[in-house]
């Protein structure tokens, strides 16, 4: 399966350079516009499967890829770099 990059991932050196916490992202994604949203549904059943995954940072952030969940679950044209969802 052909791994898709993160919609969102590009600003992750800018974002690394932040102090972030689950509530700023949180907040972020509250505010990203997302045109390809997957929907609540399959929104928090990703979530859920990231929480469980050993390779999550902090409740924040994939080892294996880097990217910030929260926002990384919420683009229909993403896809887990552990072909989790």
């Amino acid at each position: 399966m052909e791994k898709i990059p993160c919609p969102v991932c590009e600003n992750k050196t800018s974002l690394a350079a932040m102090d972030m916490s689950p509530e700023l992202i949180a907040e972020m994604v509250e505010n990203e516009p997302c045109p390809d949203y997957a929907g609540d549904e399959v929104y928090s059943r990703r979530l859920k499967i990231c929480g469980s995954c050993p390779k999550l940072i902090a409740g924040m952030t994939c080892a294996d890829c880097g990217c910030f969940v929260q926002f990384r679950a919420r683009h229909i044209s993403a896809a887990c770099i552990n072909g989790h969802w």
